[in-house]
């Protein structure tokens, strides 16, 4: 659907943009106000009550508004409030001057009086007995202790000259419980005095000015700017933009920036801080701090405070060494938790100088912490210890993870598909590690779940990151069957709770080995080894018939007589001639005519007295021998 163009409205707009802010004033009765459309506060007044300026909205002062006591104004998120050579003030504050650092000096001016009389110095409670407290003005000497415990009040006193020269007054002392200077009084002619409360009392060395409370809130959500204005007793608290410039600050500090702030300070002059910062920036907060002046003195310009430091890290129960945490540089030691979380500082009053992390100090240096933090985890086996040295997270969570290696068995080879029971068969086992760094582990192997009969028992090997090892090994079974042989790391019990981190805790299995009896074995072995014992055994007669051949050879050479006694023996006895066969050899009984040749003595050249012709001899009495029995019988 179309719709109608109308100028009018046009012209409704341009006119609102085109009207001036709105005249205004602030509240005076204490009643909450809420300003809704852009406002201007361009006359002196006092405001008592609580006004908050709305998304959208700005809120403009340029004019000096006394602020009553426990007053506020909050911008929120969208909304502006911008302080422009005007002033926010806060009157009745009580104030001090810290005069017990190290060399704290005063010095006080009450112009050209022309006279004498006594200088007064109130402070803001009484110094303890017997400590050491010593006040000077020029060749005189108090002891605040004994001064305040003989008159019952917190109020030195001093005989001076008010001659328009600056009386400078010295402190020292070994008394480290704060002490302020609340105002100083110049008494004379007779009773008039002249009061200069800590505020006014601006020349001072290592003697800072803190203000004890704030008269009012600024609390911004949306932005705040101050220029060329002063804002004086006020507790600042910035969420978004908070711009300070050309402006001064009294009373006004610490401002508190939210980690959403982003600060601006430049050409400021801040002073008289409630804490020893005249900023705080929490957690990630910014800050950009140009040509300005702060406290000064012992009061840091600004610092980052963290909320809590907490360390999330990969190790359960892991040990940390914490080294120079903080603007007090603390050491100590920790454990994480078993999700491997610690919170190192927490969130609390006590801590506050662990949690500073950056700061600049009343100098104008920028500083930052310098800790660090040692993350290890070990153990008393091979696999040794590992660790890691960072510097500390400037955040309040910060991780930090350690480099692990991580081994796993890649592949386990045995060298044959048949194995024997009862004896052994090799295997290559390949490990490797794909983790950050090096690593001398352990592995252990198993069939169905026990330990495996392996040697070595356990696997170790020392292997870098990114490289693979092969180990071998021998693989012993007791039964038969088909069986496979798993193998993975072995840990030790402290890295139970990062196992998986460092190893394949499943490990890798081999292909399956039969393993079978020896008898059931394929049968050429046992030919091999009954070819064998038949061989020898064969070797074994030819070496005897070659002993008994070599008897036969020799030649007889028996005489007639006994050769014609031999033929009678052997035609009456031929039973005994068959009983003496098997004592021949497999030679026949006639003899060739080869051996005849051999044996006739005629063609031998042997003499009559050799050894073959001793072994005739014995041959024929045993032959003889043999008769006569036969002959008994």
């Amino acid at each position: 659907m179309r719709t109608t163009f109308r100028p009018t409205a046009i012209i409704l707009v341009l006119l609102l943009l085109a009207m001036p802010l709105t005249a205004a004033a602030p509240p005076t009765s204490g009643e909450n106000l809420t300003i809704s459309t852009n406002e201007n506060w361009g006359e002196d007044a006092a405001m008592n009550g609580h006004v908050t300026v709305a998304n959208g909205s700005t809120l403009t002062v340029s004019a000096n508004i006394t602020m009553g006591m426990d007053s506020s104004i909050t911008v929120e998120e969208g909304g502006n409030l911008i302080v422009t050579n005007g002033a926010l003030l806060s009157n009745g504050l009580n104030s001090g001057i810290r005069v017990n650092d190290f060399l704290a000096t005063v010095s006080l001016n009450f112009g050209d009086i022309g006279q004498e009389g006594i200088v007064q110095l109130k402070f803001d409670h009484s110094i303890p007995i017997d400590t050491l407290f010593n006040i000077t003005l020029g060749d005189t000497t108090v002891n605040a202790s004994t001064s305040m415990q003989a008159s019952g009040t917190t109020i030195i006193e001093f005989d001076a000259n008010f001659s328009g020269e600056n009386l400078v007054i010295s402190f020292d002392s070994y008394y480290f419980t704060p002490t302020y200077l609340l105002w100083a009084k110049a008494i004379y002619g007779g009773g008039t005095i002249i009061t200069q409360i800590a505020p006014e009392i601006t020349n001072t060395s290592n003697a800072p000015l803190y203000w004890f409370q704030s008269g009012y809130d600024i609390i911004a959500h949306g932005s705040l700017s101050v220029i060329s204005s002063q804002i004086n007793g006020a507790n600042i608290t910035c969420e978004g933009l908070c711009n300070i410039e050309g402006s001064m600050l009294s009373g006004s500090a610490p401002i508190s920036a939210a980690t959403t702030a982003t600060v601006t300070v430049s050409d400021a002059t801040i002073t008289g801080s409630r804490s020893d910062e005249d900023i705080i920036l929490h957690d990630e907060a910014s800050i950009t701090y140009t040509n300005s002046q702060g406290t000064g003195g012992s009061t840091d310009g600004w610092i980052r405070l963290l909320s809590e430091r907490v360390l999330q890290t990969n190790i359960p129960n892991g040990s940390l060494d914490i080294t120079d945490l903080g603007y007090g540089k603390s050491d100590w030691n920790a454990l994480t938790d078993s999700t491997g979380r610690v919170t190192l500082v927490s969130n609390d009053p006590t801590t506050e100088h662990k949690r500073i992390v950056e700061w600049m100090n009343g100098d104008g240096t920028v500083q930052q912490e310098r800790g660090t933090i040692t993350l290890s985890i070990g153990s008393s086996s091979s696999w040794g210890s590992y660790s890691t040295t960072v510097d500390a997270p400037t955040t309040a969570f910060g991780t930090i993870d350690l480099p692990l290696p991580y081994v796993e068995v890649s592949s386990i080879q045995p060298e044959d598909i048949t194995a024997t029971v009862n004896r052994s068969i090799g295997a290559m086992v390949t490990v490797s590690n794909t983790g950050d760094v090096d690593t001398t582990a352990n592995f252990r192997c198993y069939v169905d779940g026990n330990d495996a009969d392996t040697q070595p028992s356990t696997l170790t090997a020392t292997v870098a990151a990114g490289e693979s090892k092969d180990i071998p090994i021998v693989w012993y079974m007791y039964k038969e069957g088909m069986q496979s042989l798993n193998c993975k790391a072995f840990l030790p019990v402290t890295f139970s709770e990062i196992g998986d981190m460092v190893a394949d805790l499943n490990g890798t299995t081999s292909d399956e080995v039969n393993w079978v009896y020896a008898e059931e074995i394929e049968e050429t072995p046992y030919i091999i080894y009954i070819v064998a014992v038949l061989a020898f055994m064969g070797i074994a007669l030819v070496a005897q018939r070659g002993v008994n051949k070599t008897y036969d050879e020799v030649p007889e050479l028996p005489d007639d007589d006994e050769e014609e006694d031999e033929d009678e023996a052997s035609e009456e006895s031929p039973e005994l001639e068959e009983k003496e066969e098997p004592e021949e050899t497999e030679e026949p009984s006639e003899e060739s005519p080869e051996l005849e040749e051999k044996e006739d003595p005629e063609e031998t050249d042997e003499p009559s007295d050799s050894i073959y012709d001793l072994v005739d001899e014995s041959e024929t009495e045993e032959s003889e021998e043999e008769e006569s029995e036969e002959d008994t019988d």
